[in-house]
């Protein structure tokens, strides 16, 4: 995984750790999850990249939640399973690339592949919603 910069729809393992765990005073996520990448900049004179993930979860987030569901087709081009799937918007992680929360995917690799520009546009769209609402909350790892 470090060998490959990642880059905005990669779809990654990685132990996310969730806001309300953070607030909680935990440090590390539970488990690994699949997570996309929406923002991969080059962030220091060194080239070090920032990254952040938007979480995908199985649980229904509810209306009070801002998501995008993940289209079933996409579940299977990425191999993940059949279940309905959202990726979270008003929450994320961020960190230096690659990062000690990376995992494997079941398969063994760095990541399952890319979900489609028109996906990742929409999760950006609700990312920016919940920036102008006031309610996107983020976690440094």
């Amino acid at each position: 995984m470090a060998g490959q910069p990642p880059a905005p729809g990669l779809v990654l393992p990685f132990v996310y750790l969730w806001r309300r765990e953070h607030e909680r005073g935990e440090e590390s996520g539970r488990k690994p999850r699949p997570c996309v990448v929406v923002i991969a900049v080059t962030a220091a004179p060194g080239g070090a990249i920032r990254v952040v993930v938007s979480p995908i979860t199985s649980q229904n987030p509810g209306e009070t939640r801002a998501a995008v569901e993940m289209p079933r087709r996409v579940k299977a081009h990425l191999g993940l399973d059949a279940e309905r799937s959202w990726v979270i918007c008003d929450e994320y992680n961020e960190f230096i690339w690659p990062g000690v929360d990376a995992a494997l995917t079941p398969g063994g690799e760095a990541a399952y592949g890319y979900a489609p520009d028109a996906l990742v546009d929409r999760i950006r769209a609700e990312l920016r919603a919940a920036i102008v609402r006031g309610g996107l909350k983020g976690v440094a790892r």
